[in-house]
């Protein structure tokens, strides 16, 4: 089996929905390839945080019935049962997030900002548009978005203080395109998102869901960092990029 078959089988092996053939390839093929081995359990990590922070709210009426429209049509459409099973499950972890981003305005005080910032870090780990430049080396990432947007953003790697930076994108906060820096923390992402900003430095710690929110201003510039890590560590990582 080969690493694109195994990696596209990785999801429904994860949720036991493969015959006893492919179920057995896939387990021999992860038990021999590193990297294939890592996405499976990164997924594993992933749906495991999903299931302990993930607040849960009753869906909406005809919910269920256009889900089962949605999966009857991909049917019709001659997907493969492992296909059509991960458009309903993307379905609903996409309205999952659009609650879950939906209950937070709805009860929370915090600025339009705080909520774009939020709502730009749940789009990301639940789409396919985390990173633009997927490297570790700042000096690649810097000069990327060089063109794309009207500043330069600073780029800082904290890999040995075990926060290693993995890429950038370009992601919009309002109506303004910024540079979005990506970390990881273990198996946590870490958005920092930054743009030019004249507001005088008014340090903000938000909790909302199980993410930490921080905000800080500095030298001309806005940032603003996003993640499920814990209190602790979130605070350790803001102390790394404040001066």
């Amino acid at each position: 089996m080969t690493c694109e078959s195994a990696k596209s089988l990785t999801g429904a092996y994860a949720d036991d929905e493969l015959d006893a053939v492919l179920d057995a390839q896939v387990r021999e093929h992860l038990a021999t390839c590193g990297s294939c081995a890592e996405a499976h359990a990164q997924l594993l990590a992933l749906r495991a945080g999903i299931r302990e922070r993930a607040p849960y709210y009753r869906a909406p009426a005809g919910m269920q019935d256009r889900v089962r429209a949605a999966v009857r049509q991909a049917g019709r459409q001659a997907v493969e049962p492992w296909r059509w099973i991960a458009v309903a499950a993307a379905i609903l972890l996409m309205v999952s997030a659009g609650w879950n981003v939906a209950a937070w305005r709805s009860h929370s005080s915090s600025s339009p900002v705080a909520e774009d910032v939020f709502a730009s870090h749940v789009r990301s780990l639940i789409g396919a548009h985390l990173l633009d430049v997927p490297s570790s080396d700042r000096h690649t990432v810097k000069p990327w978005f060089n063109g794309k947007l009207d500043f330069s953003p600073e780029v800082a790697d904290f890999a040995a203080q075990g926060f290693p930076l993995i890429g950038g994108r370009i992601d919009y906060v309002g109506d303004r395109p910024v540079a979005a820096l990506v970390y990881q923390r273990r198996q946590h992402i870490i958005n920092v998102f930054t743009w030019p900003s004249t507001a005088p430095d008014a340090p903000t710690t938000l909790i909302r869901n199980g993410y930490h929110i921080v905000h800080w201003n500095n030298a001309g510039m806005a940032w603003w960092a996003v993640s499920d890590l814990n209190a602790d560590e979130m605070r350790q990582f803001e102390n790394l990029y404040k001066p």
